[in-house]
């Protein structure tokens, strides 16, 4: 998606379209939906194999799939719909373009990108037709991109051709430069490029990328200067991530756990920050606290079973009383809600 867009807007357009469909609880619906269909898909199926003419339980079968089927297509199509229409009413009232969302469906539907988009979110000329009608009366507004997602962009097209795309703007190519030079191991040219990058940004991203090639270099201390740079607050989590993983590539665990684990107990994390705390715990001989955070890190990715295997198997090993109860509590509640997931 990120790739396909040509603006923020159109990927916020994306996303708030995706929001709306959690919103709307069109996940709930369409099971709610779905078990009222299989009824009577088993019914046919019954009403086929109780048939004893042949081409008449084909007959049946067939038709009763083909209901069930369209049923579900339309059920779909309805939620596309609707999520059209709640997500353009959020970027209306975003700063973003409120056509972004219009205007990012038209470009697949004519170019063809994005395939795992559009076999999950089916579309229309009518469909785009409509998102276009919606926003026709609203201003289109004319927004610089962030640094951040050029540069995000950027990066995700390195990843995928292993190559800088060309930019017009001096300062990302700069950014890609010392990153690709970072990428290769290449510490020293990389301090070269992000040092003239420096000169006229210092945004978050150029920060962070700063700090990243001097932690790879051995200096921690300006490292950190330009992770605080961005962490005036305590509160970014990316900041706190790479200022955790300098200490865990050089090796000084016991500063990683003391950067990263007053972040994660007053915040919700990434599944990326509780895996760093786990690998600091490790590292540091701390085992039943790494079972701990391996089981949070499986929560965010909704892999509660999993969790549940690690949060047994820190019970086993912790020699708190307290941390044992609270991790029973946790257990306690992870079943409920697998038991619930399940009903």
């Amino acid at each position: 998606m990120l790739l396909s867009s040509d603006s923020e807007s159109e990927l916020a357009g994306v996303l708030s379209h995706e929001i709306a469909h959690i919103t709307q609880n069109h996940l709930e619906r369409f099971s709610k939906k779905s078990k009222k269909r299989n009824y009577f898909l088993w019914a046919g199926v019954l009403a086929a194999v109780l048939v004893k003419n042949g081409e008449a339980s084909k007959a049946i079968f067939t038709s009763a799939l083909a209901g069930t089927l369209q049923q579900s297509i339309n059920f779909t199509r309805e939620h596309e719909w609707e999520a059209d229409r709640v997500g353009t009413s959020m970027l209306k009232k975003t700063e973003f373009d409120p056509q972004g969302m219009a205007k990012f469906f038209e470009k697949l539907k004519s170019g063809g990108n994005a395939r795992e988009f559009l076999l999950s979110h089916p579309l229309s000329i009518n469909r785009i037709a409509d998102s276009l009608q919606r926003t026709v009366r609203s201003k289109s507004i004319s927004k610089n991109e962030s640094f951040a997602y050029k540069t995000i962009k950027a990066k995700f097209y390195y990843q995928k051709n292993q190559k800088i795309k060309a930019e017009k703007n001096q300062e990302i190519t700069y950014y890609m430069q010392a990153y690709q030079a970072f990428s290769q191991q290449k510490y020293q040219n990389a301090k070269v490029y992000i040092n003239k990058l420096l000169q006229t940004n210092t945004s978050k991203s150029s920060n962070i990328l700063a700090g990243r090639i001097a932690a790879k270099m051995g200096n921690l201390e300006l490292a950190n200067q330009y992770f605080d740079k961005n962490n005036s607050q305590n509160d970014d989590e990316a900041s706190i991530y790479y200022a955790a993983k300098s200490y865990l590539d050089n090796r000084k665990f016991a500063l990683g756990i003391a950067t990263l684990k007053p972040f994660l107990r007053n915040n919700q994390g990434s599944y990326e920050s509780y895996k760093l705390l786990a690998n600091l715990y490790l590292k540091q001989g701390y085992e039943g606290r790494f079972h701990i955070q391996s089981a949070k890190a499986l929560i965010t990715q909704g892999k509660l079973e999993k969790a549940i295997g690690h949060y047994q198997r820190a019970k086993k090993i912790v020699s708190s009383q307290d941390l044992y109860d609270v991790i029973t509590v946790r257990i306690d509640d992870l079943q409920q809600t697998l038991d619930l997931y399940e009903y």
